[in-house]
């Protein structure tokens, strides 16, 4: 009996293999399903209002919403993968993937995930000169004393800001939402204010600028709560009266990549998590958000990401996030996936592709 649970402990070499069999699946993916999109390439930013607010694109809700993603057929996902980074020693997953264009350059940030560091993930960063087409790693950019995941970066007033997730990977206790600043960006970062101290799990918050104020939220899988202030910098933002303004609703109360921001409401990427952790991604408009109210409704195109229909492959399991930019009239989006079979290969093996909306 002791021979056997040696063989199927979690670090047996029959458990090593059957996750490295997972990391070649990751590694070679299946052919993506194809829709020509439309436009003309992706070469500038054509928003005046990129990189300046939060999200990157924020006139009125129009036709240019991106929420019929597709992979895009100039690439071949997925573009990043665990076996192309370095700096963490031997990375299981790459996750979480956040844009942002400067001067044509495309810059990746992203969760780095290592199970056997402690701890066990960090923020890693590449970029882009063929508008995401293809990807070179240059380091991890932020490091601390626990868990990093969801690097939700964004400009604001010509400065750069990362709000990255926090998690106790060995408890599970809560952590604070904390702001960091770039001071050189994009590969030296401070952090510079607390803005949520939970005294519940807190995932994946996202920031954004609405109705003359700055707004947070953030969930569990289950309940979604948010957080309002007048400063982007300050510390304790306020609470929700109605926290958590949505409850038992693990179809979508755990954001899953960065928001998109109208003259009158807000579309918010949820994460479904009915069957398990970050199976698909849904939209949720948000029609109503005042410190004293909170509405949203299903957007009737959700679920905006489901993993593909092909037995293996990269995405074949789970996709759970979206980075969308507007480029030349379209979106072009960062998504992640994970492989199928998980229960056979394990249950992490994230990668990152680039779809077209």
């Amino acid at each position: 009996m002791r021979a056997i649970q040696s063989l199927l402990a979690p670090e047996s070499p029959i458990q090593d293999l059957r996750w490295k069999a997972g990391e070649a699946i990751t590694r070679g993916p299946l052919p993506p399903r194809q829709r020509t999109p439309t436009g003309n390439g992706h070469d500038a930013i054509i928003d005046g209002t990129c990189g300046e607010t939060v999200p990157p694109f924020a006139h009125s809700f129009s036709t240019h919403e991106p929420l019929s993603p597709r992979p895009a057929v100039d690439v071949e996902n997925p573009v990043l993968t665990a076996d192309a980074v370095s700096g963490h020693g031997d990375a299981d997953f790459v996750a979480d993937p956040f844009l942002f264009v400067e001067d044509g350059v495309w810059h990746l940030f992203f969760e780095i995930s290592n199970r056997h560091r402690d701890p066990p993930a960090v923020i890693g960063h590449a970029t882009s000169t063929d508008a995401g087409g293809t990807w070179s790693f240059t380091d991890v950019v932020l490091r601390t004393d626990t868990h990093l995941a969801f690097p939700y970066v964004f400009e604001w007033d010509g400065t750069q800001y990362m709000i990255p997730d926090r998690w106790d990977h060995l408890h599970g206790e809560p952590r604070d939402i904390k702001l960091y600043r770039a001071t050189s960006f994009p590969d030296s970062w401070a952090e510079i204010a607390t803005l949520v101290s939970p005294t519940h799990r807190l995932n994946d918050f996202v920031a954004f600028r609405f109705d003359d104020r700055w707004w947070g939220i953030g969930g569990d899988g289950r309940e979604l709560y948010a957080y309002y202030s007048d400063a982007l910098t300050a510390t304790d933002w306020t609470p929700h009266r109605e926290n958590p303004v949505v409850s038992n609703r693990p179809r979508g109360a755990r954001p899953g990549g960065r928001p998109i921001v109208g003259d009158d409401r807000v579309l918010l990427f949820l994460q479904d998590c009915v069957a398990r952790y970050g199976s698909k991604l849904r939209a949720f408009e948000v029609t109503t958000l005042t410190p004293t109210e909170y509405d949203d409704d299903e957007h009737p195109y959700s679920p905006v990401l489901e993993p593909d229909d092909a037995p293996l492959g990269w995405n074949a399991g789970k996709m759970h996030h979206i980075d969308p930019v507007y480029v030349d009239g379209r979106w072009r989006c960062a998504v992640d996936g994970n492989i199928g079979l998980q229960r056979a290969f394990g249950n992490h093996h994230w990668s990152i592709g680039i779809f077209d909306a």
